[in-house]
């Protein structure tokens, strides 16, 4: 017998700018996901300088503020993994702190969160 879950995601950031070009964070490469198999979705941050040209960005820690991730998946280090157990829908607010954008410290940032698990 297979068990098939799907994970479907839908994230917006909170953004704040301190790089003086912008900042947002989102978690693009979330998606399908299979009972038994591994699952990972990363943030990822869009960073720029004042001239438009990309930057790096980082963050020191993350947590789930509000809501749950489903059972079976955990945030390590902004990524969410693991393997789902249970289907449903979730609904979590990671907060994101530490951020920095092209150098410049930012506040601390938030993504919704919307996972539904078949």
């Amino acid at each position: 017998m297979r068990i098939w879950v799907v994970l479907v995601v839908a994230a917006c950031a909170h953004a704040g700018s301190g790089a003086g070009g912008g900042f947002s964070i989102a978690y693009p490469d979330a998606g399908a996901g299979k009972v038994g198999k591994k699952y990972y979705a990363k943030a990822v941050g869009q960073c720029q300088y004042e001239n438009g040209r990309d930057a790096r960005w980082a963050l020191t820690g993350a947590r789930v503020a509000s809501g749950e991730l489903p059972p079976g998946l955990a945030l390590e280090d902004g990524a969410i993994t693991g393997t789902p157990k249970q289907a449903g829908s979730y609904h979590a607010q990671i907060a994101l702190s530490g951020v920095t954008c092209a150098g410049k410290p930012l506040a601390d940032q938030t993504v919704d969160l919307s996972i539904d698990v078949r």
